[in-house]
């Protein structure tokens, strides 16, 4: 099976949009803001309708309202904090 491996640069709101097609992994590792949901908030709302089921996201920074959407059970994942760098989250897509 062939895989393709993919770095864009830009805002991540807009270069990930359209990734071509089911992805098997993410990373996050954005920033926090100081108003309004996180880029990683914002981030995993555009991407997980694109990440195929049984791939997985990972956010470096835990920020509560990405977790807020991983951990809702009608966002199809679960995910669980590692302890790295005092909060690095590992979820699955599971629906």
């Amino acid at each position: 099976m062939p895989t393709t491996r993919d770095i864009r640069e830009g805002d991540a709101r807009k270069t990930l949009r359209d990734l071509g097609g089911p992805v098997d992994f993410i990373l996050i590792d954005g920033w926090p803001g100081d108003k309004g949901p996180t880029l990683a908030r914002q981030v995993i709302e555009i991407v997980a309708p694109q990440l195929r089921v049984g791939g997985y996201v990972m956010n470096d920074n835990a920020e509560a309202d990405f977790l807020e959407f991983v951990r809702d059970p009608n966002n199809g994942f679960v995910s669980i904090t590692l302890p790295l760098k005092g909060g690095t989250e590992l979820c699955l897509k599971v629906a």
